[in-house]
C-alpha cells in the first residue's frame, strides 16, 4: 500500500462540490489581488528606476479619488465573497440532520488509533471495530468504519481524558473536526460513492502520528444492512486474527510498550513481565494504569482499556507468556 493519503482528488461525498467551488472562488480571487498589487509594483519600479527619471521632473500627486475609490471597493467586494462562500459552506459542514434519520457512530481517538462503536441492531448487538493499523500486515479491514452509500452519518467524537487533540480528516469528503479529550465533537457526512477513502489524524499527536490511519468503506446498502443486522464480530471486510499478539497491536500497546525486548518506549517494557506479576496485576494495569506507575513514570499518559473479559484475559495471557 502507498504510504502517499489518497482523496485529495476524489469526489466522494454530497459536500465536495460547493467545498470545491468556495476553493477554488477564494484561489482565483485572491490570484488576482496578488496580480493587481505585485504586477503594477513591478512594472513601476522598471519604468521609474532612478537611471531613468531626474529629481526635477518628480511631482507631487495628493490623491486622486477615482483610484482611491477603485482599490477600497475591489477588495471590499472581494471579502463579501470570501464570507459569502466561507458563511454558506461552514454552515453547510455545522447543520447536522435529524439523529432519526441518520446514522448515528461513536468515534474515539487516541494514541494513535481510531475506534468505531455502532448503534445496537435489532438484536441488541453492538459492533466495535476500530484499533491500530498495521501497513505491512495490513489490518485496515479490522481498522475501518463501514458505512452505507447515499446515507446521512453523524460520527459523536471523543478522546479520552488523559489523551491528547487529534483531528479526524477525510480528504475525499473535504472534511476535518478536531477530537478533543473529555469533550464531544460531531461532523456529518453523506458518502454519494462506493469506495475506500483515507482517514488520518490532522493534529500532531506524538510518536506515532503519523500512523494514526484508517479507512472509510462505503458499502451498498444491501451489503452494510446485512453486516450491522448481523451478530458476526468480524467486518465485512472478513475476519481477523483475535490471538493476543493481534489485541496487542490493534489496541495500540505496541506503540508504547516492547515486548521482546528491553527497550523502553513511551511506557516501560513488558518483556518477562509475566514472571514478575499475576495476571491479575496486569489486567489491573491494563483497566486501571494508574493504580501502580512504576518508578520513572508518570500517571495520566496511559488511557484506561475497557476490554471485553474475553479479550482482556487473552491480552494478558499473552503479556505473560508471549504467546
Amino acid at each position: 500500500m502507498s504510504n502517499t493519503l489518497q482523496g485529495f482528488n476524489d469526489s466522494a461525498s454530497t459536500f465536495n462540490a460547493d467545498m470545491d467551488t468556495a476553493f477554488a472562488v477564494h484561489f482565483i480571487i485572491s490570484g488576482l489581488l496578488f496580480l493587481s498589487v505585485v504586477v503594477p509594483m513591478i512594472y513601476f519600479a522598471w519604468k521609474y528606476r532612478a537611471d531613468k527619471v531626474k529629481n526635477e521632473d518628480v511631482g507631487t500627486l495628493t490623491h486622486h479619488t477615482l483610484l482611491e475609490i477603485i482599490w477600497t471597493a475591489i477588495p471590499v467586494a472581494a471579502v463579501m465573497v470570501f464570507f459569502y462562500y466561507g458563511n454558506t459552506t461552514m454552515q453547510m459542514f455545522r447543520t447536522m440532520p435529524a439523529e432519526s434519520q441518520s446514522i448515528v457512530i461513536d468515534v474515539e481517538g487516541s494514541k494513535w488509533k481510531w475506534k468505531y462503536e455502532y448503534p445496537a441492531n435489532a438484536s441488541g448487538h453492538v459492533h466495535k471495530i476500530g484499533g491500530v493499523y498495521d501497513k505491512e500486515k495490513g489490518t485496515m479491514g479490522m481498522s475501518a468504519l463501514y458505512v452505507p452509500v447515499n446515507t446521512n452519518i453523524i460520527l459523536r467524537m471523543t478522546a479520552p481524558v488523559n489523551d491528547v487533540i487529534h483531528a479526524y480528516f477525510v480528504p475525499a469528503f473535504r472534511m476535518k473536526e478536531d477530537v478533543v479529550p473529555g469533550r464531544t465533537t460531531k461532523q456529518w457526512f453523506n458518502a454519494s460513492k462506493v469506495g475506500e477513502y483515507d482517514v488520518e489524524c490532522a493534529e500532531y499527536c506524538g510518536t506515532d502520528h503519523s500512523y494514526m490511519y484508517s479507512k472509510i468503506v462505503v458499502m451498498e446498502k444491501a451489503d452494510y444492512e446485512a453486516w450491522f443486522n448481523s451478530t458476526d464480530k468480524d467486518t465485512p471486510a472478513g475476519n481477523f486474527a483475535k490471538d493476543g499478539k493481534a489485541l496487542y497491536a490493534q489496541n495500540g500497546c505496541a506503540s508504547c510498550h516492547s515486548i521482546d525486548t528491553d527497550a523502553t518506549l513511551v511506557g516501560p517494557t513488558l518483556k518477562g513481565i509475566g514472571a514478575k506479576y499475576d495476571s491479575k496485576y496486569l489486567a489491573d494495569a491494563i483497566t486501571n494504569p494508574d493504580k501502580d506507575v512504576p518508578e520513572g513514570f508518570y500517571p495520566g499518559i496511559m488511557p484506561a482499556f475497557n476490554l471485553p473479559a474475553e479479550d482482556l484475559a487473552t491480552l494478558v495471557k499473552y503479556m505473560e507468556t508471549g504467546k
